[in-house]
């Protein structure tokens, strides 16, 4: 009867202990789910889709970029609001990311100076291959050198690495403000072919209506890897180093961003089926 009576005794202190430990579990998780979030303020591209654009100032909700995907998963992980800052010119975010007012960048090159003081988030987010887009004549573009020859040009949005803003000095590239200008005076004959990275080339053309009517070059001229950058100043500088660099490590991370790159010019296409390609003329000098 003693040994009954302690076994039950024993049993009654066990369901007891648990419950208690529950009890704590959950105090615990609530705790958790009520605890303030931290801001992350995070800066990208402003004029330069699919990597960052602010399509409509001052309309916040204008903003995109193929990385927010990513970085807003990881922020619910980590228990972040994140604050897109898009209120000043690129040059001026890039400065505040080194100071440690803006956490995080979307997207920055490789030994280029104007991100020097930045951390690299290592591997590369996606690679932004420069190309070569001619109306059908792009048989003719094996290599650079076959484009020394010719009069080129490019856009005054693109954003280059230092060394692919060296190598351009070589050749006869002319910069225009309006891509419409530009391609105007492609057609026309009064340049030979267009330097472009090749995602924003083609979201350009796309909405020209007439993507159709260039060929883009099957070869890269130059290849840019495009890197997330973090601030070596930030509050959250330890974190974002440990844990994001471990998620952009993942192979799937990899695949997802390729992944929304190509449902995101699906979108544009989508979106500017039926557009009229310009008249383009001869007249521009």
């Amino acid at each position: 009867m003693i040994k009954i009576s302690k076994i039950l005794i024993s049993l009654f202190l066990t369901i007891v202990l648990l419950a208690e430990t529950a009890t704590a579990q959950m105090v615990e998780l609530k705790k958790e789910k009520n605890r303030v979030k931290e801001e992350l303020k995070v800066a990208a591209f402003l004029d330069y889709p699919p990597f960052g654009n602010y399509a409509n100032p001052p309309y916040r909700d204008s903003f995109s970029s193929i990385f927010q995907p990513i970085v807003e998963d990881y922020a619910a992980k980590q228990n972040f609001e994140v604050t897109y800052v898009i209120t000043k010119n690129y040059s001026t975010l890039v400065r505040d990311v080194r100071r440690g007012e803006i956490d995080m960048l979307l997207g920055m090159y490789h030994e280029t100076a104007m991100y020097m003081g930045l951390e690299y988030v290592f591997p590369a987010a996606v690679n932004n291959p420069i190309v070569a887009m001619l109306p059908g004549r792009i048989h003719e573009v094996k290599s650079r050198a076959d484009l020394k020859k010719l009069r080129g040009a490019m856009s005054t949005h693109e954003h280059l690495s230092d060394f692919v803003a060296q190598e351009l000095k070589q050749y006869n590239v002319k910069k225009f403000e309006k891509s419409l200008d530009m391609y105007e005076r492609l057609f026309a004959g009064q340049i030979d072919y267009i330097l472009g990275s090749r995602y924003f080339s083609m979201i350009e053309a796309l909405k020209l209506g007439i993507y159709n009517k260039v060929s883009f070059s099957k070869q890269s001229i130059w290849n840019m890897p495009l890197f997330i950058g973090i601030s070596k100043t930030s509050i959250h500088k330890k974190l974002l180093s440990r844990t994001f660099t471990a998620l952009m490590e993942k192979p799937e991370t990899t695949k997802r961003i390729e992944q929304i790159l190509i449902d995101t010019i699906k979108k544009v296409e989508k979106e500017t089926e039926g557009v009229v390609p310009p008249s383009f003329s001869s007249d521009k000098p």
